[in-house]
């Protein structure tokens, strides 16, 4: 992962008699707007990269020594706990003293670099916590810097809503009480806070769901700790917690809103009932959790003697919408699994899902770190299809699969109801960015994936078959439209109005949007041929020469050569206004209707070679429309005419629509109205 551009690093100085030179020999200057980004000045005052100023005109010393110590400081706090290899006590001792040595100096690059790390590595929580209390251990002043910094990052992340950060960040305060740098009762007052709004009685809210999850999260880790130094406050959270899951889960029974597959019966948003069913079977087992290596057991002498800090009290945000608040929901499970490893399921995923939470702006950086998870796992927790020289020999139902379990996460998140967390587009470019990571392995899975959720597609939601959908157009289209459409063969002879073959049928036009209907009917075999169209998407026009009346063929005639001749809103309006006139065997209702359809076609026939044509037809006409639209009848039959002119291109129709409704045209109650209407329900 580069952290390059984000916690200090950046190239090293440009030392070693370097000269910044034009083509010709001569000195460049030293110009701000010539600056790259990573010569610019940083945060703290120096420059990063090739020394700056002072580089280019020869000074080459402390400036570039000092950048050169903050990159290697940087590097070393994000690549510690990679992986859980033998050398990782000592690493984690002997960067404990470098940094113990050079904080004084560089401080402002070791803790911007630290809080980062904790952030946006957030499965290296056990080996961050383990080096902030070694570092108290060794300097109780350096101690004390880390936990008021990632106390101020937890107020922060509160104040504003990111309950991602949040959840990483109780976590990490969680493991410091194994490192004995703050105490078990300082964590529970944190934990009190998040509890508060219990006091007067369990109201089940969309912001106690949010804050119940915080505290079951933090207990997960903590558990072990309270139960050996505050033990009877840990019965009592955890009492209050479970009476508030059970009245949550009895007013979610039978609540469909949040299912995603109505084969079992509806638990609505059951998020919190399973992570109560985890942190409980973790109690069980005296609080051990063996997913992740724990390096802190290995300092406990260190730890004895340290000095524990205080921390000022958490303050719940108070503005905040109910739709603001994270909205805890379980797991798919896509793929069998070993029904006895519920709590190492759980702790990986978690992991999993965190890292995609914190790192949805980069899903380079998030497709990396994501495929780096589990080499911090304990011997034998999760088999890894990309390490092993047969990995087809792996049984998902008798050990966990590391792979399958990042699928099961993205997939959880992208289907995800009553909507997901980011744009789908994420989800479908983090695919994108794994396979490429690993073609064949990730391949597999993702299509296995696919397979298991189709299989099950007649009880899906229908909001999660269209997201699917999406997902799978995007992602086909991106390896050179590659998929084995032989197992979907019979797909074709099933009715029509399946929720399989209507599946189906969508992915393909929709991958015909994205390429051209030849290239997709060339990959796919001769029984698929009743699920695409024919020829390919054009528009409707409705007034052909052959489909006319004689007066009729006068407007159009009229109407055509005044758009194709650059004619202005009032040209075409006169033209209509001419014509209908005369027409003594309607009523001015009939005129205005008919007119307005004349408008509509040919507006839309002007603009319909491109999607910038048809943006500046109804831009240059967007008075005349709105003339015409003046009533929510007038409105319906605009709508009503564009559906019917873009019958055969649903792309173009869905774009044109949407523009409709910004330059208010029509509005949404019309697209609901058509929606509605006799033609689409009956």
């Amino acid at each position: 992962m580069d952290f390059s551009g984000r916690v200090g690093g950046g190239r090293r100085g440009g030392g070693g008699g370097h000269r910044n030179v034009d083509e010709f020999g001569r000195e460049r200057r030293d110009k701000p707007h010539q600056r790259k980004p990573y010569d610019r000045p940083a945060r703290g005052g120096h420059r990063g990269g090739r020394g700056g100023a002072h580089a280019a005109m020869g000074h080459v010393g402390p400036v570039d020594e000092a950048q050169e110590i903050e990159s290697r400081l940087s590097s070393l706090i994000v690549k510690v706990g990679d992986k859980n290899t033998p050398t990782l006590q000592n690493n984690l001792e002997a960067l404990s003293v470098v940094l113990e040595k050079d904080c004084v100096k560089h401080e402002l690059t070791v803790m911007r670099t630290f809080r980062q790390c904790v952030l946006e590595l957030p499965w290296k929580v056990t080996v961050y916590s383990t080096l902030a209390g070694l570092l108290n251990a060794k300097n109780s002043e350096t101690g004390e810097k880390v936990v008021t910094l990632m106390h101020a990052v937890l107020s922060a992340s509160l104040n504003r809503g990111d309950w991602g950060s949040v959840k990483v960040l109780m976590r990490f305060f969680a493991l410091l009480v194994s490192t004995n740098t703050i105490a078990a009762s300082t964590l529970i007052a944190m934990l009190d806070t998040f509890l508060a709004p219990l006091a007067g009685g369990v109201k089940v809210s969309a912001s106690n769901n949010c804050y119940v999850f915080i505290v079951l999260s933090t207990l997960l880790w903590a558990g072990r700790s309270l139960q050996e130094h505050a033990s009877a406050e840990l019965e009592q959270r955890l009492e209050l917690v479970s009476k508030y899951v059970q009245a949550q889960v009895e007013i979610n029974q039978g609540n469909a809103l949040s299912t995603v597959f109505h084969d079992v019966p509806p638990k609505g948003s059951n998020g919190l009932a399973h992570l109560l069913d985890v942190v409980r079977a973790v109690a069980a087992n005296s609080w051990k959790i063996d997913a992740i290596y724990a390096p802190y057991e290995m300092f406990t002498a260190e730890f004895a003697q340290a000095k524990q800090h205080a921390l000022p009290a958490l303050e719940l945000p108070t503005q905040l919408a109910a739709t603001a608040f994270y909205t805890p929901s379980e797991f798919l499970q896509l793929v069998p699994s070993p029904s006895d490893q519920i709590v190492r399921k759980y702790v990986m995923q978690d992991f999993i899902a965190d890292t995609l939470t914190q790192l949805e702006g980069n899903r380079k950086d998030c497709g990396k770190c994501l495929m780096q998870i589990h080499g911090l796992c304990n011997e034998d927790v999760c088999s890894v299809m990309t390490t092993v020289q047969h990995p087809e020999d792996i049984d998902p139902e008798s050990t966990l699969v590391f792979e399958y379990m990042m699928a099961e996460v993205l997939f959880s998140f992208l289907l995800q109801l009553p909507e997901g967390l980011y744009r789908e587009m994420y989800y479908t470019s983090l695919a994108i960015e794994l396979r490429k990571a690993e073609p064949v392995i990730l391949a597999n899975v993702f299509e296995t994936m696919v397979e298991n959720i189709v299989a099950r597609v007649q009880f899906i939601d229908v909001e999660c078959l269209n997201r699917l959908s999406n997902w799978l157009a995007v992602y086909i289209s991106n390896f050179g439209f590659q998929w084995d459409w032989k197992k979907w063969e019979n797909t074709a002879s099933e009715a029509e109005d399946s929720p399989k073959h209507r599946f189906v049928q969508e992915t393909l036009l929709k991958l015909i949007r994205l390429s051209y209907l030849d290239r997709v009917r060339a990959m796919l075999p001769d029984s698929y041929a009743s699920l695409i169209p024919a020829k390919p998407p054009a528009h409707n026009f409705k007034f052909t020469v052959q489909a006319m009346d004689e007066r009729t063929r006068d407007v159009s005639v009229a109407m055509g050569r005044c758009l194709k001749s650059k004619g202005t809103v009032e040209q075409a309006l006169a033209i209509l206004q001419e014509h209908y006139s005369q027409w003594a065997d309607i009523d001015d209702e009939r005129r205005q209707t008919l007119a307005r359809e004349m408008l509509v076609e040919h507006v839309f026939l002007l603009g319909s070679k491109t999607f910038s044509h048809m943006l500046n037809a109804i831009e240059k006409f967007m008075p005349a429309l709105q003339k015409f639209g003046d009533s929510a009848e007038a409105k319906l039959q605009i709508a009503q005419v564009t559906e019917d002119f873009w019958l055969r291109n649903p792309q173009f129709f869905a774009i044109t629509i949407d523009k409709l409704i910004n330059y208010r045209v029509i509005d949404p109650a019309t697209v609901i109205a058509m929606l509605f209407d006799n033609g689409h329900v009956g």
